[in-house]
């Protein structure tokens, strides 16, 4: 078909074969006459990684160059000793020149230790008969007399305790405590109380004097300063009045002697008794 003059359009699809020098409009130029495209020529990258690899180990040959430690020749340590030999040659120098400053070595100063008196006085033993007097007692006199006056031993310090003045302030009142009120008749008390912040329970002692009980010895079946006793306490305070309580209501209601006593002796410990 030519592109340049255009048949009329019947609706009967035509093919024809195109020859070399004729061109489609639709499909293009003949197969043949196609140029090919010139292949691309790939970029050099290549040859700028290898250049960058090469300058690299040109500065790491030149920095480690430059960081070798300089050699010093054996010659040049021998050169000291020419040098002394050579000043020691020299005559010498005029007295009127002023004195060159000498550096002064310090030595430690070592304290001197004092020599043990029997090493420092060396007394002559005299026999022993001229020494004894008066029978055959042999006792401190004989001694210095033989060898010569024999240094006495120096009484070390007392020990002192490992306990704080407050401490042994309180261990001294208790002690006293017992010995003021041996005079005065009293009971032991034994009670089990419930424990004040749990449900175990303590088996406490302590003295009642005339319907009195003594705080001081609450819970003396303890050792003291020990947790057990510091908790019985505690637990004791709050069985005091829970007992006044108790006791006060039973007083009022059967008007007993014995229930009156118990509300005195409970509500006084609970109104005075700290742990």
């Amino acid at each position: 078909m030519d592109s340049k003059q255009q048949p009329d359009d019947d609706g009967i699809i035509r093919i024809q074969r195109l020859v070399p020098g004729q061109v489609d409009v639709v499909l293009g130029s003949h197969p043949r006459r196609r140029t090919s495209l010139p292949p691309r020529k790939p970029r050099a990258y290549g040859l700028w990684i290898a250049g960058l690899v090469v300058v690299g180990c040109l500065g790491a040959m030149i920095a480690s160059h430059l960081r070798k430690p300089n050699i010093v020749p054996v010659t040049a340590l021998e050169q000291p000793a020419v040098e002394t030999q050579s000043s020691q040659a020299e005559p010498e120098a005029d007295p009127t020149a002023s004195p060159v400053p000498v550096a002064l070595r310090q030595e430690p100063y070592v304290v001197p230790t004092p020599a043990p008196a029997s090493t420092a006085q060396n007394v002559p033993v005299q026999p022993l008969d001229n020494c004894l007097k008066n029978g055959n007692v042999i006792d401190e006199s004989v001694l210095n007399c033989r060898f010569g006056q024999v240094p006495r031993a120096t009484q070390a310090e007392p020990a002192k305790g490992m306990v704080s003045a407050s401490y042994m302030a309180d261990f001294k009142a208790d002690a006293a405590r017992p010995a003021a009120r041996q005079a005065r008749p009293y009971k032991v008390a034994t009670v089990s109380i419930r424990e004040w912040d749990g449900h175990n329970r303590y088996r406490a002692q302590w003295r009642v004097y005339d319907n009195t009980i003594d705080g001081d010895s609450v819970c003396e079946n303890f050792l003291a300063r020990s947790v057990e006793r510091r908790e019985c306490r505690k637990s004791a305070q709050v069985n005091f009045r829970e007992e006044c309580r108790e006791w006060s209501k039973r007083a009022s209601r059967d008007r007993d002697p014995e229930s009156k006593n118990a509300e005195l002796r409970y509500c006084e410990a609970a109104s005075t008794f700290t742990p």
